[in-house]
């Protein structure tokens, strides 16, 4: 073998490797937020997760020091997906301020009610340290963000109406979309939460159309 072939071969190992310890990685966060979901989180072990995993013992701690460290690391991915759903709403270009609100909150729903790492996030927030708790909730802030902007760019094109201030409307939009995914999620884990904001949708209209 040449030693370009050689080169290359080593490569491609090192390539292989870190697509195994990706998908490892990301087997054992999708094993903690089923654990997360069956159990609390303080009681909760590191083995019980790389048991549901498959996973041995020391390959989770190959990727995470401690259970605080997987709990991070759920929250992150939580983020990353959720923020991912605002950015697509925040550049879209088509569609009134209004439209693309709504759609925003369908858009979140269908992610909350499909995806487990994200459902983890969001239970870990109610059983967390304080510490990591602050760590979660700054996509919250990011939310109420693009939701003002969004309902104040309405205003703007005349698709939300100026008679109610545009701060109150958007505590309006997401007080309606939290208490929905509260119920929902107590209710049957988020799976009717698509549908309950479809529902609400032609009253959210109403509310905010001039």
């Amino acid at each position: 073998m040449s030693k370009g072939s050689a080169r290359m071969s080593r490569v491609g190992e090192v390539r292989r490797k870190q697509q195994r310890g990706i998908r490892t990685r990301l087997a054992l966060l999708e094993a903690a937020g089923r654990v997360f979901a069956r159990m609390e989180y303080d009681k909760a072990k590191l083995k019980d997760i790389s048991d549901d995993a498959g996973i041995s013992l020391g390959s989770l701690y190959f990727h995470f020091g401690n259970k605080d460290d997987v709990a991070a690391a759920v929250l992150d991915v939580q983020q990353e997906r959720m923020t991912e759903v605002l950015s697509a709403v925040v550049e879209e270009t088509e569609g009134t301020s209004l439209e693309r609100l709504l759609d925003l909150l369908e858009g979140m729903a269908e992610l909350i009610a499909g995806d487990a790492l994200v459902q983890a996030g969001i239970r870990l927030l109610t059983s967390l340290p304080d510490e990591l708790k602050d760590r979660g909730y700054g996509y919250y802030d990011e939310w109420q963000r693009v939701t003002a902007t969004l309902v104040g760019e309405g205003v703007e094109d005349g698709s939300v109406t100026s008679g109610i201030p545009a701060h109150e409307l958007a505590e309006v939009v997401n007080e309606t979309f939290v208490g929905a995914q509260v119920l929902s999620g107590m209710l049957d884990g988020w799976q009717t939460l698509p549908g309950r904001v479809r529902r609400a949708r032609p009253r959210l209209e109403q509310l905010l159309a001039p």
